[in-house]
């Protein structure tokens, strides 16, 4: 089996070190300290809150999960939390019912299930039109941590999405006000988009500022990916060397996701050991599996913004200065900062590091494929 694994959690064997911030995470699940976790997209934000989670061994944790990918509005965000926190607080139908009774009884949800063998159950919820309680849902988790005797964690992924939403300060203000006052609950939030992250808890003026730990992920260095890709391999019967091994990190710019997705590749493209030729084979895979979304993505920029990354791939730095601007006819210097926030918002540029760069491997070249070549 290839025990390489991209596009689903990461977890266990599977999991490449973070031990630094693993145990920064649980330390923090121990102290009921809240924690903001930033990266770019796929760098493995869940799987190292999830592997935290997992490590949590020898204490009394109720952790509840909800991501604000694909919600649309504060009522939205609430429900979820009231549904999952609900799962959360047991599998039997019995235990919920009596949970909305005892904690919950002004909101009365409408409760759909389907049990199983000892009464599982799974459940959907629904609350009548205006008849939603944010302040009693919001204090449920605290409710139910001081109800059960448990420490509580409340992950919430995608939570830079609040910020896009209507009303967005008034709800952000509304969390903060209850989350705030909760002594016997963490809040993991975490999310890509990192300058719109960022903003939101390193800002002054916003809502959650200085709300919790803030942890900048970074990515997880060359020497790790190697060890462990040697280690993958070998478990599988299969070899690779170490200068090859870092070759596939170098390749896929020691990016989590990409790092496993070569790696996997390269895995099934050899019966036992591992070449040059094999990567370098396995890489042009990759990219090819790439084209569909690099056109996707590339066909909504503008001239300016195609000739923004031709410099950028050219090794330009100075972009405002006026050789730059009409060498590469990038308009005004006034428009560089245009370009960067759409590049920035389309997380095609990071530059959280003083300067820019891509923030997935397959697109410079790519870019210079279909763009420069």
């Amino acid at each position: 089996m290839n025990p390489f694994k991209y596009g689903e959690f990461a977890l266990g064997d599977g999991f490449c070190n973070r031990k630094s911030e693993i145990k920064r995470l649980h330390q923090a699940f121990k102290d009921g300290q809240s924690v903001i976790l930033i990266s770019p997209r796929r760098w493995g934000k869940s799987s190292l809150v999830d592997e935290a989670l997992n490590r949590y061994k020898g204490n009394k944790l109720m952790v509840i999960k909800i991501d604000c990918f694909g919600k649309r509005s504060g009522d939205e965000l609430y429900l979820s939390l009231l549904q999952s926190t609900l799962k959360s607080s047991s599998t039997k139908l019995q235990e919920i019912a009596n949970t909305i009774k005892k904690l919950i009884a002004g909101i009365t949800p409408y409760v759909s299930f389907s049990s199983g063998m000892a009464d599982e159950v799974k459940i959907s919820v629904s609350i009548p039109t205006g008849k939603m309680d944010a302040d009693a849902i919001l204090d449920l988790p605290q409710k139910l941590a001081l109800d059960r005797g448990f420490r509580t964690v409340v992950c919430i992924d995608e939570f830079q999405k609040v910020s896009e939403w209507p009303e967005s300060n008034l709800i952000l203000e509304k969390l903060r006000s209850h989350w705030q006052k909760h002594t016997d609950v963490s809040y993991c939030l975490y999310g890509s988009q990192r300058h719109l992250m960022a903003t939101m808890f390193t800002n002054s003026s916003q809502p959650f500022y200085r709300f919790g730990e803030t942890i900048f992920l970074q990515k997880i260095n060359r020497e790790e990916w190697t060890s462990f890709i040697m280690n993958r391999f070998a478990g599988s019967g299969k070899s690779i060397t170490p200068a090859l091994a870092g070759s596939i990190a170098d390749k896929a710019a020691c990016h989590s996701y990409y790092v496993q997705y070569l790696a996997r590749l390269c895995w099934s493209n050899t019966d036992k050991t591992i070449t040059e030729a094999v990567i370098d084979e396995s890489f042009e895979n990759l990219l090819n599996d790439q084209v569909n979304i690099f056109q996707r993505i590339t066909e909504r920029l503008t001239l300016y913004q195609i000739n923004y990354l031709k410099a950028l791939c050219q090794g330009e730095t100075k972009f405002s200065s006026m050789k730059v601007l009409k060498d590469y006819n990038l308009g005004s210097s006034g428009n560089i900062k245009r370009i960067e926030k759409v590049m920035e918002d389309l997380e095609i540029i990071d530059y959280s590091e003083g300067k820019p760069f891509f923030t997935d491997p397959f697109f410079e070249p790519l870019f210079r494929k279909f763009f420069i070549s």
